[in-house]
């Protein structure tokens, strides 16, 4: 499930970076064109990419808190509990393993 959201940011990331590359180029033209200063054209891209990873970082933090909201509401263990019950689960495998060899044991004996 994360793994689709993963994929979700990194796709906004590219079509950030697409965009800034298409805005640069437009800046470009219009500082070319004396439209605007050259300051000016720095300023408007810097600012869009500030933007840009400030909304991203906003969009990463409520997916992670979403997703958290969703799995505590489903009840669904996580990663840490599901690593607990496997490691109990060895050790009653252990003990059962270990319970079954002093029985044949004990049955050999009879």
């Amino acid at each position: 499930m994360l793994d689709v959201f993963k994929k979700g940011i990194l796709t906004g990331l590219g079509l950030v970076v697409v965009t800034a590359e298409e805005l640069e180029k437009k800046v470009n033209q219009m500082v070319e064109k004396g439209k605007i200063s050259a300051e000016e054209g720095e300023n408007l891209v810097r600012e869009f990419i500030q933007k840009s990873e400030n909304q991203q970082s906003e969009v990463q933090e409520w997916l992670l808190n979403t997703v958290k909201t969703g799995r505590e509401r489903l009840e669904l263990a996580g990663r840490e509990e599901v690593q607990d019950l496997e490691a109990r689960i060895s050790s009653l495998e252990d003990r059962v393993s270990a319970l079954e060899s002093l029985k044949m044991q004990a049955e050999k004996k009879e």
